[in-house]
């Protein structure tokens, strides 16, 4: 009667580990498998340069932060010779066609003490290149 207990504690045991490992098995294939997330790829790429503008503006005369006593004063530059020059200030506003080398200049009237001064050069293509000078009037002597 032993031996025939341990036989049969034997046979349930191998009986409770097929159907514990059948229900496993069910129970794995039955999850979704979730996909792992697709690889990113990171492709270097050289910067490209970065374009010259075909338009550039050198203002020569007066030189910026300036001070000066007299209340016309004449501004003077260089951009390429196809742009037109803007000239603007708080009291003046003016517009300069270069010559054919690309030299500008105009008169220019300015008020009392600091004057912001904005020069845009504006090609045919559409751009553009802006400076700005500060120039300051004064009658006293240093």
């Amino acid at each position: 009667m032993k031996k025939e207990k341990i036989v049969l504690s034997f046979i349930a045991t191998l009986i409770g580990l097929l159907a514990a490992g059948g229900a496993f098995y069910l129970y794995e294939s039955s999850k979704t498998t979730s996909q792992q997330p697709p690889v990113k790829t990171i492709s270097i790429v050289s910067p490209s340069p970065t374009p010259m503008p075909s338009i550039f503006l050198i203002i020569d005369t007066p030189k910026n932060e300036d001070v000066v006593n007299k209340k016309v004063v004449t501004l003077s530059g260089k951009t390429t010779p196809d742009a037109i020059v803007s000239v603007i200030s708080e009291i003046h506003q003016d517009i300069v066609i270069p010559s054919g080398n690309g030299s500008f200049s105009t008169t220019i009237n300015i008020a009392d003490g600091q004057n912001l001064i904005h020069i845009t050069a504006l090609a045919p293509n559409g751009e553009s290149v802006k400076n700005s000078t500060i120039l300051t009037h004064s009658t006293e002597e240093f």
